[in-house]
Parts: C-alpha cells; sequence; structure tokens
C-alpha cells in the first residue's frame, strides 16, 4: 500500500513514539508492533486488496499491491 497518496493522504503507520513509520502502513502498523502478528501473506493481500477497493483504487493499482506485498522485509520467505 502506498503510505502517502494525493487521495488517501497519509498512510504510514506509528512508531512506538508516535512518529510516523517510513516503512509500515497504518493498515497494519501502530504503536512500534504489527496490528495482527499473526496475520498470514494471503490474509494481508485480501486486506490491501479491500482497502484500495474501499478508497476507489482501480485494478492496475491493486494489481501492482498484490505483487509487492510479498516482496515486504515482513513477507519476504513465505
Amino acid at each position: 500500500m502506498p503510505l502517502v497518496t494525493k487521495k488517501a493522504g497519509d498512510c504510514r503507520g506509528t512508531e512506538a513514539d508516535g512518529s510516523k513509520s517510513d516503512e509500515w502502513c497504518s493498515l497494519c502498523y501502530w504503536d512500534g508492533a504489527f496490528v495482527n502478528p499473526d496475520c498470514t501473506l494471503p490474509t494481508m493481500i485480501d486486506i490491501v486488496d479491500k482497502a484500495l477497493i474501499d478508497n476507489g483504487n482501480g485494478r492496475m493499482m491493486r494489481w501492482m499491491a498484490r505483487r509487492q506485498v510479498p516482496r515486504l522485509r515482513r513477507w519476504r520467505g513465505q
């Protein structure tokens, strides 16, 4: 998920000190920890896809996001 967009604004998650994360979005990262540490890769892809649909993003953005999520550090090797 893009961390900052014109349409959705700042979607960055927060670190434990309240600062914005430069790596993780607000869907999965709050207060310096993953919201759902047991979340699986397929579940996260579904969460991101739904968020993009809800924000009015088209098929191309959703396709790119589905390809990008497995490349994030959290999901490498799964």
